[in-house]
């Protein structure tokens, strides 16, 4: 090899090396953007979980509540059928009752009895 394609030989391999990190540099620009734009993805991913988690908590307190109107229904219904008997009359069956006080109990209660009619 003389001397000029050496030189020509050293500048293309120095072309390749500034190429190779040309790519380098923009391969790990859009490394590093992905995973911004992922991570961004994944923190609206999370937030819209916890908003779910946050409306199965308002649910739950929701049925609290409705669990507590129940049992102050149901006793005063209790109460009134018992008069109504005492009166001579033949009232019809009460309603069934909670079979806990424990709102988790009641719960699983529930979800057994729909699940069994076939509603979920």
């Amino acid at each position: 090899m003389d001397g000029e394609s050496l030189e020509r030989l050293m500048d293309v391999i120095l072309q390749m090396r500034i190429n190779l990190q040309h790519v380098t540099t923009t391969f790990q620009q859009q490394t590093l953007e992905i995973r911004q734009e992922l991570a961004a993805i994944f923190e609206e991913k999370k937030r819209v979980l916890d908003g779910c988690l946050n409306g199965i908590d308002d649910k739950l307190k929701e049925c609290a509540v409705h669990v507590e109107d129940y049992n102050r229904l149901y006793s005063s219904l209790n109460a009134m059928r018992q008069r109504l008997v005492q009166l001579g009359a033949d009232p019809s069956p009460m309603p069934e009752p909670l079979p806990t006080e424990q709102l988790d109990g009641i719960v699983v209660w529930r979800l057994e009895q729909l699940k069994c009619q076939g509603k979920i």
